[in-house]
């Protein structure tokens, strides 16, 4: 696979490193987390908006299903590990909705033009 920037596995390694970010403060027990007063809907959409997006200007768009459900599946299965565990988490769908519209909308603006942003990132270092 031809990659179009140079410092792609340090994007990659970065985008990693925001996956395990959501499951680990998805999975731990919520006493553990500090209070950020958003609703908690927006907050599942955020986190998988960004997601989208880092993983959308990685990858070409051919392979864009693909990623959407790859998201898909580490939403729902979050919630079903969050139903399994005794650690004060609640499995609930309408996060996994929230998880969803998020992935889709970030695809839809990486689609919209923001797809390229590794790539005018490194542009922008190597011209200085």
């Amino acid at each position: 696979m031809k990659h179009l920037f140079s410092h792609w596995v340090f994007w990659y390694v970065c985008g990693v490193a925001m996956v395990i970010i959501v499951l680990v403060t998805c999975l731990i027990p919520s006493e553990a987390l500090p209070s950020v007063n958003l609703n908690d809907k927006l907050e599942h959409m955020t986190a998988y908006l960004g997601l989208a997006v880092w993983f959308g200007g990685l990858l070409p768009p051919r392979r864009y299903f693909g990623l959407l459900l790859f998201l898909l599946a580490l939403g729902a299965g979050i919630e079903i590990l969050q139903g399994m565990m005794n650690l004060g988490r609640n499995a609930e769908w309408r996060d996994f909705f929230a998880d969803a519209a998020g992935a889709l909308l970030g695809l839809l603006i990486c689609l919209a033009g923001l797809r390229h942003w590794a790539s005018w990132i490194e542009l922008r270092v190597r011209s200085r």
